[in-house]
């Protein structure tokens, strides 16, 4: 479907929207239709609706077989006119070792805004338009083009955001809304980061208990947190071999990343045999990235919505300091506001602030309370900030909640069929 790329000008230039939709698996017990407010920033709704392993992923069967499941890949992303770049000026950004002075740090946001100029070129006239408010226009704009007075979303990680912003634009069309593994965009982002380290930190505090009881784990009987802390000493002084890229040595918020982003999954078998590969030196084959083809970079849509107030290299310093202070093991978060969004080509247009969404309707909020990518901290906030919301928090680890457990694709089931949302507090066992 076409929609304006500015909102402002509907007559204006058009962007082409790609949408997908699987009708619901049992027609006669049809409820309505149910739109995805995809992941990422950068996943694509359309490959969620369309592929199956996807699909069974995101959407509870139950949910599935009574509605109508509608996917769309927001601008800037997949097949609705990809933020795009060119590879060689990426890759120099990419070989930029850490800032270790203010002179570092001055090189890295040079070589930041060129790759924004590039992406901007590269892009077109929608770069300007990103952020999950002209999202959110995208999805009633949706909404209408379905014939839905009311429609229900399902917001998935940074979907949260364009579900918060259309909770707060259009809160008399909405049905139902769920945001499950909430973005906070209520913070700014150095209490982002300082609240990813601490996530961080628990969630590999639960993979080290799980470790210390289950003998299959590969570093089962041994001293995880040694073992860690041996590798964060070695990728201090730049002699970690990253096994993937053997000409780069890890850095320690690559190895913050590697070992805590699977945990999301959850993956903890994976993160055992990955630590037990970089202890043992054990190199995989280089990554590549074929001469010419274009990069995309949909993070942009997440400067769109979020400012990094990271101004100098000693701010950054200080921010690490505290953040390890925090995190004494995992040292930081492994997923902060980007750097890239200190100084983007295009102002922020949606910075953080406050959700004021008073007229919205009852909102089913879900976390995972050990989710080191949006932690159940952001959650409890972004309730707070809904009036009618009820918060329900899935005991164990991993990104996203809804199809974790039967207690969760309970819940999830009854709130969109029923509009029944749990008690305040109310709680899923981990599975």
């Amino acid at each position: 479907m076409n929609v304006p790329v500015d909102h402002r000008e509907p007559d204006g230039e058009r962007l082409s929207m790609a949408v997908a939709r699987r009708t619901a698996g049992d027609p006669a017990a049809r409820v309505g239709t149910l739109v995805y407010l995809p992941a990422g920033p950068g996943s694509s709704g359309v490959q969620a609706v369309t592929d199956d392993a996807i699909f069974r992923l995101v959407f509870p069967p139950e949910v599935a077989r009574r509605f109508d499941i509608v996917g769309f890949d927001p601008r800037g992303v997949g097949r609705s006119n990809p933020v795009v770049c060119d590879p060689a000026v990426v890759a120099r950004l990419q070989q930029l070792p850490e800032p270790a002075d203010q002179a570092g740090f001055d090189r890295l946001l040079a070589t930041q805004a060129d790759v924004g100029a590039d992406c901007r070129r590269r892009t077109g006239p929608v770069f300007d338009h990103l952020d999950s408010n002209d999202i959110a226009r995208d999805v009633d704009a949706l909404r209408a083009a379905l014939g839905e007075s009311t429609i229900n979303l399902y917001g998935l990680s940074y979907g949260t955001v364009h579900g918060q912003m259309y909770a707060e634009r259009f809160p008399d069309r909405i049905r139902t809304l769920i945001l499950d593994a909430v973005f906070d965009h209520s913070v700014d982002s150095d209490t982002f980061a300082r609240t990813g380290a601490v996530a961080a930190q628990e969630s590999f505090g639960q993979f080290v208990a799980w470790c210390d009881r289950t003998p299959d784990c590969a570093l089962h009987g041994t001293d995880v947190r040694a073992t860690v802390a041996a590798l964060f000493t070695r990728a201090e002084q730049g002699s970690l071999p990253d096994p993937d890229d053997p000409a780069r040595p890890l850095t320690p918020s690559g190895l913050t990343s590697r070992i805590v982003s699977p945990l999301t999954r959850p993956d903890l078998p994976g993160v055992a045999a990955d630590i037990a590969r970089l202890s043992g030196g054990t190199a995989g084959q280089p990554r590549t990235v074929a001469a010419g083809e274009p990069i995309r970079l949909p993070i942009y849509l997440s400067c769109a919505d979020n400012v990094n107030r990271t101004r100098s290299f000693a701010a950054a310093q200080r921010l690490r300091e505290q953040s390890r202070r925090l995190a004494p093991d995992m040292r930081e978060s492994a997923f902060e506001i980007a750097s890239l969004c200190i100084n983007p080509p295009v102002p922020a247009t949606n910075p953080q602030r406050r959700l004021h969404a008073p007229a919205a309707p009852p909102v089913l909020v879900l976390n995972a309370r050990y989710d080191a990518s949006t932690p159940h901290a952001g959650a409890v906030r972004v309730a707070r900030q809904l009036p009618r919301a009820t918060l329900l928090t899935y005991d164990g680890m991993g990104h996203g909640a809804a199809t974790r457990t039967p207690c969760t694709r309970d819940a999830v089931l009854r709130y969109l069929t029923d509009r029944v949302l749990p008690s305040p507090g109310a709680h899923c066992p981990a599975g």
